[in-house]
């Protein structure tokens, strides 16, 4: 990371250098025009480059070279069917390609509960139970590393190591993709899900 606050022909240089078999003339002049293309999902504000990518093996995940407007660089993922791209921090994009993956792959095993994460979550807003939510937690859930530390910064909690769940629950509220990590949490605490059938209660 170089800092919170990079310039834009910072930011370019840094992409037009990862350039594969391109001059250092040319590096120059793709740094100074407009190759790249600004995005801003799941809390990250970034460039990609468009013309610098890599195509998984089978077809179906395309990993574009990219730079966050703090200056990390990274592997922006798109699967096939999906809009959103994975913010992969591997130096590979075969090893990003796999970490996409593996987080699709869970993110769709944990959706098939979310009725009984959303539940749980009024459950802690209105202190039917409690939990505590450690950072290892969004570490160990299919939520990509950069996505959670760029929210928690936003949130003015760059630092965070732990927080109730009632104050996680409320933070769903902005942030549903929060209830990934509550469901990480359940499972280090044990805490079994509440039934569907409990909704009604909401």
């Amino acid at each position: 990371m170089l800092s919170d606050f990079v310039d834009r022909k910072t930011l370019f240089k840094a992409l037009a250098a990862d350039r594969q078999m391109t001059s250092l003339i040319d590096k120059e002049l793709i740094a100074s025009g407009d190759a790249f293309t600004y995005l801003r999902s799941d809390w990250v504000s970034l460039y990609y480059d468009q013309a610098h990518f890599v195509t998984s093996d089978d077809g179906s995940q395309t990993a574009y070279r990219a730079v966050t407007t703090s200056g990390e660089m990274l592997w922006l993922v798109f699967s096939t069917g999906k809009t959103r791209g994975y913010h992969a921090e591997s130096a590979c994009p075969f090893d990003a390609f796999h970490e996409a993956r593996d987080a699709l792959d869970r993110r769709r095993a944990v959706r098939k509960n979310w009725g009984e994460i959303k539940q749980l979550g009024q459950d802690l807003r209105l202190r039917r139970i409690k939990m505590e939510v450690r950072i290892e937690d969004a570490t160990a859930s299919p939520l990509c590393a950069m996505g959670t530390r760029h929210f928690l910064r936003r949130m003015g909690m760059p630092n965070l190591k732990r927080i109730s769940g009632f104050g996680l629950a409320w933070l769903m509220l902005i942030e549903p993709q929060l209830g990934f990590v509550l469901h990480q949490a359940s499972l280090r605490e044990g805490t079994q899900l509440p039934q569907s059938s409990n909704l009604a209660r909401a």
